[in-house]
């Protein structure tokens, strides 16, 4: 995704694409962070957009602690850094490069750098006061990549550059006041740019464990089922009554006409003639509203 401030839109683009960010971050209301996956081999480029009507932006860059580029941006306009300018008419693209780790112990070029790894745009609100010719120079260049391994940067990029290419180098240079102070731009954008592995394995790309969905598999679905189909029916399941199973369908239709028979003689006063009501204790079934309706008291097998 862009990164956007009020100020400003910042972007990196690869092979026409936007560099795929993650984990992004206002941490103020003129700071924003991010986390992209770097691709060693690729090449790259800076875009941004001023989103200001009032002021023009100095555009400063720096990539691995290394001062790169200073630009300028009017008003409500966008552009770009390809590279590094090595003349008027040509530019090294950026490109992400794996870093050579050294032996501190026998390698003196072998700095620790906690920058590595970062790309920084700085924004300043300026006043254009007067253009110049622009001359290129030689004193901005790009961190070589060496660095010592008690950095723990292992795995890590960094940005080198690629083979030349014509470009339309800019014509002139601007002279400008500036409105913001040199500490305290008016929009940062900060991107910590790693291999997508090590970025998976520190967490900041969701690690996507698909075998975890789907270990379940359907296999579960089948046995919930199975344990289901066992489970006892509404016939089957203890209910804490014990009940006794009649000797025969026959007698079990007796039994229902005898207290059927019964049931009618308490709702008349009139005993039945199947049943001796002197004979019997009194009945554990309450009628309730249920009086005059037949009740089924059949069992299901």
């Amino acid at each position: 995704m862009p990164l956007r401030l009020p100020q400003l839109f910042f972007a990196i683009m690869c092979d026409g694409n936007e560099l795929e960010t993650f984990n992004v971050k206002q941490e103020g209301p003129s700071l924003m962070t991010a986390f992209a996956a770097s691709e060693a081999g690729k090449q790259f480029r800076i875009t941004f957009v001023n989103n200001l009507s009032d002021y023009d932006l100095s555009i400063d860059l720096r990539i691995d602690g290394e001062h790169i580029k200073k630009t300028y941006l009017r008003a409500r306009e966008c552009g770009r850094i390809l590279g590094i300018y090595k003349s008027p008419t040509s530019v090294l693209p950026f490109k992400f490069q794996e870093l050579e780790l050294v032996d501190p112990d026998t390698e003196e070029d072998a700095p620790v750098v906690p920058e590595m790894g970062t790309i920084e745009l700085r924004a300043f609100r300026t006043r254009a006061v007067r253009t110049v010719e622009h001359q290129p120079t030689a004193n901005y260049g790009l961190h070589r990549g060496r660095v010592s391994e008690r950095s723990k940067k292992a795995g890590w990029h960094h940005v080198s550059t690629a083979d030349e290419i014509p470009a339309n180098g800019p014509a002139y240079s601007v002279i400008a006041d500036y409105v913001d102070p040199p500490n305290e731009p008016c929009a940062t954008f900060k991107v910590f740019y790693r291999p997508r592995d090590l970025l998976i394995a520190q967490g900041v790309i969701p690690r996507l464990d698909v075998a975890a969905r789907t270990s379940e598999g359907p296999g579960v679905s089948d046995r919930k089922r199975t344990r289901d189909d066992e489970l006892p029916g509404p016939s089957k399941r203890h209910t804490g009554h014990s009940v006794k199973r009649e000797v025969s369908t026959a007698a079990r239709a007796q039994r229902i006409r005898d207290l059927q028979a019964e049931l009618n003689s308490l709702i008349t006063g009139h005993p039945s003639s199947s049943v001796k009501p002197e004979l019997r204790s009194p009945s554990p079934i309450v009628v309730g509203n249920a009086a005059g309706e037949v009740v089924d008291l059949t069992l299901e097998d």
